[in-house]
Order: C-alpha cells, then sequence, then structure tokens
C-alpha cells in the first residue's frame, strides 16, 4: 500500500518547466499536479498501445521537476565518494530510470482521481523547504511531504516523504547493503536489469 501512494505522490508533483521568477515552492508545485492529474485523466491513454507513450511522457516532465542529482548523492550517503565522475552521471541517469520504469505502473494502477490538499510550507532556509500536503481518501488521509531545494531560482524536489517514511532514506539503506559488497557499477547494473524486468512485466500485464 505503502509503494502504490508513494508512487501516485510522485506522479502528482511532475509537470512542465518550472518559472524561474516563482519565489514560493507551494506555488511551484501546486501548477504540476493540476497538469500531472489531466495526464491521469487524459482518456487517450486508456488504450493500452498508448500507455508505453504516456510512461515516456511522464518521464520528461518528472526530469524537469525532479532534482535527480539531489536524489542520487543523498540517496547513496557516504557512498557517493566511492563513485568516479563518469560512475556518478551513469548512476544519477540510469536511477532516474529505474525510478520511472518502477513506479509508473504503480502510478497507473493506483490512482483514484484524488486531488491534493495543500496545507503548509516552510521556509527552512533560502533554498531549502518542506511543504506538506495531504490525499483524501474514502476511508482515510494520507499525509505527504516534499523537501525542496531552490537551485536558479527554481525549486525541485529531492525527496518525498509518505506516512513518515523518507524515498532516499529508504533507498540509501538498500544500496548501503549492496554496496557493502558490490561495486558501483555492479549497483548500476543491478538497476539496469531491472529496468529490463520492468519493462517485460510491463508487456505481460498488458
Amino acid at each position: 500500500m505503502r509503494y502504490s501512494v508513494l508512487a501516485t505522490a510522485i506522479l502528482l508533483i511532475m509537470g512542465s518547466s518550472l518559472s524561474a521568477e516563482a519565489a514560493e515552492p507551494m506555488d511551484d508545485l501546486r501548477g504540476p499536479i493540476e497538469q500531472a492529474i489531466r495526464i491521469l485523466k487524459d482518456p487517450k491513454y486508456n488504450d493500452l498501445v498508448m500507455k508505453d507513450q504516456q510512461r515516456m511522457e511522464v518521464m520528461s516532465v518528472i526530469k524537469k521537476i525532479f532534482s535527480f542529482n539531489e536524489i542520487s548523492k543523498r540517496a547513496l550517503g557516504r557512498n557517493w565518494r566511492k563513485f568516479n565522475l563518469q560512475q556518478r552521471q551513469v548512476f544519477e541517469k540510469t536511477f532516474a530510470d529505474f525510478l520511472g520504469y518502477t513506479y509508473f505502473k504503480k502510478i497507473r494502477d493506483s490512482y483514484q482521481g484524488e486531488n491534493v490538499i495543500f496545507l503548509s510550507q516552510e521556509k527552512i532556509s533560502d533554498i531549502k523547504a518542506l511543504v506538506k500536503t495531504k490525499i483524501p481518501r474514502k476511508n482515510n488521509e494520507i499525509p505527504l511531504d516534499y523537501r525542496m531545494l531552490r537551485k536558479k531560482g527554481k525549486w525541485q524536489v529531492y525527496d518525498v516523504i509518505i506516512e513518515g517514511v523518507s524515498l532516499v532514506k529508504n533507498y540509501r539503506t538498500q544500496f548501503k547493503k549492496i554496496l557493502g559488497k558490490e561495486s558501483p557499477d555492479q549497483l548500476i547494473d543491478r538497476m539496469r536489469k531491472k529496468i529490463v524486468e520492468q519493462r517485460e512485466q510491463d508487456k505481460i500485464s498488458s
């Protein structure tokens, strides 16, 4: 349940490019949410042959609002230093693709027409903020917190917290365990294999 909700949360904060003049993190989230909901509700994607195109469009907007550089560094933690420059670049791209393939199907299957309710925003510093929201469902409300970083006038998401669980910390724990036994290249190869598996599973389920 937690991962399907997290997947929905990831999609609901995706959108087109952010305005360089926007100063408020909550404002930078609100517009993309509405755009993401339109993607989810668009009837043209009900056709199975359109699902791959939908995924590609979703990924193109994910990469504009998520700072995968920050997500990658924070998910690796101290292990970031074990990666050379080329490995860091490859890891960042592969991790972004991995998250996209892993969560897209969950997003598609778990979305129930929810709207996001914005609760508050807290400026932790000039470049960091926390935006709190919730997703109302029939029998409960799901709290979602978004950690955001401002770079070059744009607020970008670098972590999502669902019911107190951090996306970054969750993967940091997994990566730490793997890198205790394997090399950076082996970790990247693991993610690549998972992407291939996800593609094949999606074809079968479609």
